[in-house]
């Protein structure tokens, strides 16, 4: 996560602990013999210290016993010490295999727990911060279901909502700027996971204390009135007005925005109309008394999707936002439909 800490990065930080730690051991073999370190062979110093014959640590290991002499010998090549000695008892450590046994055994039981056990997240003790990339409209339609269920799930959990238009995600996500994008889009790229969620389509919506009509929306009253137009690139113009040119007609666009946040506030003031996903409707009509109706042309619906970086693919933590989110669109939805 670009901030706090999740249970993989803790994982990471107890791997390089473990791996300084041996570090400091091998400061104790000849330096010219770095290039002939090998892990399995510190396996074969614990286990010959455990069993001190070196048949029964074959066994153990299910090598052959010529195959543990030349890893006994290559080790006593390492460390410069011949680690073993033959007595009536067994093969007896020296105390520098000792100090050795000592501080290495611990240190390979962590190294194999992280390694060999998969990263797990648990959403109820760990703490870390999603970036998510978003408009400012998914935004009002998502968060707040989507931040009042991760308190209740997820008490060290939190959110930054980063302002992404569909032009812009594909390189905040390549430039680890945000985890993951809910986005309507269809830019993406070889490194990007895309997941379409929906399509859906837009709705448009006025001020019934603005504009006196009666429903349904005719072609002559949407092109009677100015308009507002959401537009990431500064265009005047989008594929509405293709449609309103092959019926015969235009709109005038009075103001146009990259962001959601001010239509209703025009919408309550002025004659205008208003072109927006359907997903907003509801609320902005129930919030602001506002009256809605379908586009009297047509509109190419959008496709509501989930971009997140490959990876990212094994990461619990990001697949359990992704989830939670899968979730909660496909309930909202579910309301509207």
């Amino acid at each position: 996560m670009p901030g706090g800490l999740s249970a993989q990065n803790e994982r990471t930080i107890l791997t390089l602990y473990a791996l300084i730690k041996l570090i400091k051991i091998m400061t104790l073999i000849n330096p010219n013999d770095f290039s002939r370190i090998d892990l399995n062979l510190l396996v074969v110093l614990i286990v010959m210290y455990e069993e001190r014959n070196v048949t029964q640590a074959a066994q153990r290991l299910h090598l052959g016993q010529p195959a543990v002499s030349a890893a006994l010998k290559r080790l006593r090549s390492m460390f410069n010490e011949a680690l073993f000695v033959r007595t009536t008892q067994g093969m007896m450590p020296t105390p520098r295999t000792c100090e050795l046994i000592q501080a290495l055994t611990p240190l390979m039981a962590q190294l194999q727990a992280v390694v060999l056990n998969p990263p797990r997240f648990n959403p109820e003790k760990d703490k870390l911060t999603f970036h998510i990339g978003m408009s400012d409209w998914i935004e009002h339609w998502l968060m707040p279901d989507l931040l009042a269920g991760i308190m209740r799930e997820a008490p060290q959990v939190s959110i930054n909502a980063v302002a992404t238009d569909p032009w812009k995600v594909v390189s905040a996500l390549e430039q680890n700027k945000v985890d993951l994008s809910i986005t309507v889009g269809q830019e993406t790229s070889r490194d990007l996971r895309r997941e379409k969620l929906t399509s859906a389509g837009f709705k448009t919506l006025w001020d019934p204390g603005q504009i006196d009509i009666t429903k349904p929306l005719t072609v002559a009253q949407f092109v009677h009135h100015e308009h507002l137009l959401i537009s990431y690139r500064g265009a005047s113009q989008s594929a509405m007005d293709s449609s309103l040119e092959k019926a015969g007609v235009s709109r005038r666009v009075r103001y146009v925005s990259s962001h959601f946040s001010t239509l209703p506030l025009m919408l309550s003031q002025m004659p205008l109309f208003a072109t927006v996903p359907m997903m907003l409707v509801d609320d902005w009509c129930r919030q602001y008394g506002f009256q809605s109706d379908s586009v009297p042309v047509h509109m190419p619906p959008f496709e509501l999707a989930l971009l997140w970086h490959r990876n990212r693919d094994s990461d619990a933590a990001t697949l359990w936002m992704l989830n939670k989110i899968r979730q909660l669109i496909a309930k909202k939805l579910s309301a509207i439909r």
